[in-house]
């Protein structure tokens, strides 16, 4: 079974061909998928074995035209790229803090729970700390990182977005602990 990077590694290359799909010439489509694996970083893959497991987990469909294979991913091949651009979102740190406070306040309906909870567990892997129970708080802008986010998770209309440069001085004291290490650069 081919691993999870080689997998990913496939599905991005496959990605940035656009969704459309990626063709490559049918005499060397195993080795044109290799040289591009390989281009991006990819290691010692056997080539066989990944398409067959990209094929098998239906995440790429392969289909032979005159001359070429086209390489497609499907839907769930396409959520999984999402996801894997998701997992690399990151908040870059200013050079100097604004002494400002992002916050994010949701209320996700009870029948969204699931997304509910793999959003805040984004939250807290992206550095928000839990001012209250559905308000979380970052010391450096994040909306953008945070709108991609709540869309795909399905839950931006329940979500609202602040700015604020005043708080309370007990909320304050809390949150400079929280991120002392990140504003002590």
């Amino acid at each position: 079974m081919a691993n999870r990077d080689s997998i990913n590694q496939a599905l991005k290359v496959i990605g940035s061909a656009g969704f459309s799909g990626l063709s490559v010439s049918a005499p060397s489509a195993s080795r044109g998928l290799v040289l591009l694996l390989r281009k991006h970083g990819a290691k010692h893959i056997s080539t066989n074995r990944l398409l067959y497991d990209l094929k098998r987990r239906g995440l790429v469909e392969v289909a032979a035209q005159p001359g070429r294979i086209r390489y497609t991913l499907t839907p769930a091949g396409a959520y999984r790229l999402q996801e894997l651009g998701i997992d690399e979102i990151r908040i870059p740190p200013p050079k100097k803090w604004d002494k400002k406070w992002r916050l994010v306040a949701f209320d996700v309906p009870v029948k969204q729970s699931r997304q509910r909870q793999e959003f805040v567990e984004k939250l807290q892997s992206l550095g928000f700390v839990m001012l209250q129970k559905s308000l979380w708080v970052h010391p450096f802008p994040c909306f953008t990182e945070v709108e991609e986010i709540t869309s795909h998770y399905n839950v931006l209309r329940h979500c609202s977005l602040m700015e604020v440069d005043i708080v309370d001085e007990a909320s304050r004291r809390h949150l400079r602990r929280q991120f002392k290490n990140l504003l002590e650069k």
